[in-house]
């Protein structure tokens, strides 16, 4: 599916480079967005744990016509990521709290946050030490509450769909 969509991509001229994140095979991290979140352009919350453990893959076009030249990455993910958006590094904000309180968050969708803005999210109420973390980085974090909407699993970004969306 990935290389389907990198091809895709590439035949309309909307990308030179597909990223594969290839998770761990977790229960808790089923999902990316459940362990890396962008919070700004250039600032993001993950959770540690299972990201240091992603391998990731890049897509590129290859030398002929729906060829790919696809490449296992040697560095870690958040550096990947980082030189993929030219930036030297990203501002990584790790799942709050000690090593039970980070499972817990990450687990209670602490790093599932939905982006509004650059530097705006919105974040479950229960996960105080992640968003605490925030905070102190300079991002805004508005709290929903969490008791009822948790319940059926998925944090703020899971539960939203966009409305109006620009092509790619």
């Amino acid at each position: 599916a990935v290389s389907q969509l990198a091809r895709s991509l590439f035949a309309q001229g909307a990308a030179t480079l597909v990223l594969a994140a290839q998770m761990p095979k977790s229960r808790g991290a089923m999902h990316l967005d459940t362990v890396f979140t962008f919070c700004d352009v250039d600032l993001v919350t993950y959770f540690p744990e299972v990201v240091d453990a992603i391998r990731v893959h890049s897509l590129r076009p290859g030398a002929g016509p729906d060829l790919l030249d696809v490449r296992t990455e040697s560095k870690p993910f958040l550096e990947v990521v980082a030189a993929a958006l030219g930036l030297k590094a990203l501002r990584a904000v790790a799942t709050g709290g000690d090593a039970y309180e980070a499972e817990r968050e990450q687990w209670d969708d602490g790093n599932n946050l939905l982006a509004l803005s650059p530097g705006v999210v919105m974040a479950y109420d229960r996960n105080v030490y992640t968003n605490t973390r925030l905070r102190k980085a300079g991002v805004e974090v508005i709290t929903l509450p969490s008791s009822e909407l948790g319940r059926g699993r998925g944090g703020s970004r899971c539960l939203s769909c966009p409305l109006e969306r620009g092509a790619l």
